[in-house]
């Protein structure tokens, strides 16, 4: 419709007012229709331009067979612009960023339109040389600087989601103003005709360019040639300085609006590849500037510091943070120099690992204790990576330290607790604290270590879970199968149950069929796998040792902070109820 639009008018000036056309917008589009939507369904669209063409010629007083032949014309033209356009872009509605994008789009309208202009000639013989050519120069102008700013129109529309950037910036209120100015010069060079004014529209576009990017070289056409079509009709035509001869003054202003666009898209297309460079460089600099701040509140936060060493230059690079944990003051920083003898130990620790790591290619961490002149002794753990060169030299050192005197105390008291658990553990089973059927600990032991446990990881810091498992319907199993088989099946369970945790963790039997795992140190996914695993195996184990098909139901629970060995053990049981009202043999974990 929109083509038609253009066809009735740009048919209408040219007939009624006998105004001289310097740019066919139909071609432009044929050819941003194009543009705007998948290859597949260019036939489609093709059809529908072809049907409104047709009938537009027809309407105009065109026979049937022009009518054919100049719709024809114009879908080849269409294709062979928009084809080559989308390949020398990359990708459909992207904006050209270089001259050879801009020399790829003018060559791809010089190709198309002149295909459009030599069929047309063949086959209607009546259309002479000049008429072609002027029809050639007016598509191509149509193309390159009606194409655009259809894009461009089409995206403010909102319709689509097409990524295109013709401008420098916003358009605001400036560049309708812009246009006008570009409107008013061209007017003022083509009615006074001076020789030496064209070359101020073309200053004039340049400075819009630079502000406004492609945009602007396509609407300082456009405008250029609505100057050229008002003057036209307020005198006898445009004559271009120089010329007499109205058709060959069209034929020069078409050439030079020619001119204008191959002066204006290059340094447009310059224009927004160095915007591109410098939003990059923006986004780079801001990037890199949001990582150092959080680095250095991460420094500060978990007491970390970094070393950089570059064995070429003997540069350093020791953040505050890395000077204070070993011992030295801040104010040495970025560069201190040799520091061997200002390091407690003389550095003997620290550059011995480095030495000894000196070709890992993968990082690598070891610990060394510090003790400073004015402090207790600190540990530090250092992660450090090697860099070597292409011959395999290594040429930097690049260090992460942090201070982890706290965290080895707690490793050790958690150890020494731990030991100290398993140790009563192993006491109460000389005790004879041991369930008699299947040799785990008895309902005494188990909670009697349960409460020793909770009370060493409340006071560590170490997480701790409890599962309460017992076998379904075991009763069923006694009624059925007898009590002999029932005992055999609880001694099962109890060895799977066994097998499936690890060699620290206790096991014990607190009721008739019901079970109870105490592990420590483990984390939720770490428990949850373990119940799972321990589920699967008793079910799966019991059959193969000739025992009536058994499975077991699990609770659960993850000590929270105060809770006391009764809360856990009531949370893991709610648990267990829960798994066996959701239907038995499965896992589920309290709230």
């Amino acid at each position: 419709m929109l083509w038609s639009g253009f066809a009735f008018a740009s048919m209408w000036l040219r007939d009624e007012r006998s105004a001289v056309l310097a740019v066919w917008l139909p071609s432009a589009v044929a050819v941003a229709s194009l543009f705007t939507i998948p290859t597949k369904r260019w036939p489609a669209l093709l059809a529908t331009l072809m049907a409104f063409q047709v009938g537009t010629m027809m309407a105009l007083g065109a026979s049937l067979n022009v009518s054919l032949v100049l719709g024809f014309a114009n879908q080849i033209e269409a294709v062979i612009c928009a084809s080559l356009g989308i390949r020398v872009l990359g990708r459909r509605v992207k904006t050209p960023r270089s001259f050879a994008h801009v020399a790829g789009l003018f060559a791809a309208a010089l190709l198309g339109c002149a295909a459009g202009a030599i069929i047309a000639a063949t086959l209607l013989p009546g259309l002479g040389f000049y008429e072609m050519t002027r029809w050639f120069l007016a598509s191509v102008l149509g193309v390159l600087a009606g194409t655009p700013v259809l894009l461009y129109l089409r995206q403010r529309l909102g319709f689509g989601d097409q990524e295109v950037r013709f401008t420098q910036g916003d358009i605001n209120r400036g560049f309708p103003i812009t246009v006008a100015v570009l409107f008013a010069i061209g007017a003022g060079v083509l009615y006074s005709q001076h020789p030496a004014l064209p070359p101020l529209m073309f200053a004039a576009v340049v400075f819009a360019v630079i502000r406004y990017g492609q945009l602007a070289a396509s609407c300082g056409v456009l405008a250029y040639a609505a100057a050229a079509l008002l003057v036209g009709l307020a005198g006898d035509g445009v004559m271009m300085p120089g010329s007499t001869d109205p058709f060959m003054s069209n034929i020069a202003l078409q050439v030079q609006m020619l001119v204008v666009l191959a002066t204006a898209l290059p340094i447009a297309a310059m224009l927004m590849r160095h915007e591109s460079l410098a939003d990059q460089l923006r986004a780079q600099n801001d990037e890199l500037h949001e990582n150092l701040t959080i680095l250095s509140l991460a420094e500060q936060l978990a007491g970390l510091g970094r070393w950089q060493f570059d064995l070429r230059t003997g540069q350093q690079v020791w953040s505050p943070q890395m000077l204070a944990l070993n011992g030295l003051s801040r104010e040495l920083a970025p560069d201190p120099g040799n520091i061997r003898e200002l390091l407690p130990d003389s550095g003997e620790r620290l550059f011995g690992e480095l030495a000894a790591h000196r070709e890992d290619r993968r990082p690598y961490s070891f610990e060394y204790s510090v003790v400073p002149s004015h402090g207790d002794e600190r540990m530090l753990r250092v992660h450090v990576t090697n860099e070597f060169d292409d011959e395999g030299e290594r040429i930097a050192l690049f260090a992460v330290a942090m201070d982890v005197t706290e965290q080895t105390r707690r490793e050790t008291a958690l150890r020494e607790a731990r030991e100290r658990a398993i140790g009563l553990a192993a006491e109460a089973q000389k005790l004879a604290l041991t369930d008699p059927l299947t040799g785990l600990a008895n309902r005494r032991a188990t909670l009697d270590w349960l409460s020793r446990i909770v009370q060493a990881s409340a006071q560590v810091g170490e997480p701790l879970a409890v599962l309460m498992f017992d076998v379904d319907f075991f009763k069923r199993i006694n009624d059925c199968f007898g009590h002999q088989t029932g005992d055999e099946v609880l001694k099962h369970v109890a060895a799977l149950a066994r097998s499936q945790v690890r060699s620290e963790d206790v096991v014990g039997r607190v009721g008739g069929e019901e079970f109870v795992c105490i592990l420590s140190g483990l984390e939720q996914n770490e428990a949850r796998m373990l119940a799972e695993r321990l589920r699967s195996a008793i079910a799966e184990g019991s059959e193969r040792e000739g025992l009536p098909r058994t499975t077991v139901s699990v609770g659960l629970a993850l000590a929270r902070p105060g809770d006391t060995p009764e809360s856990l053990l009531a949370r893991a049981d709610m648990a267990l109820y829960e798994a066996k009202e959701a239907g038995r043999n499965q896992v589920r974990r309290a709230a």
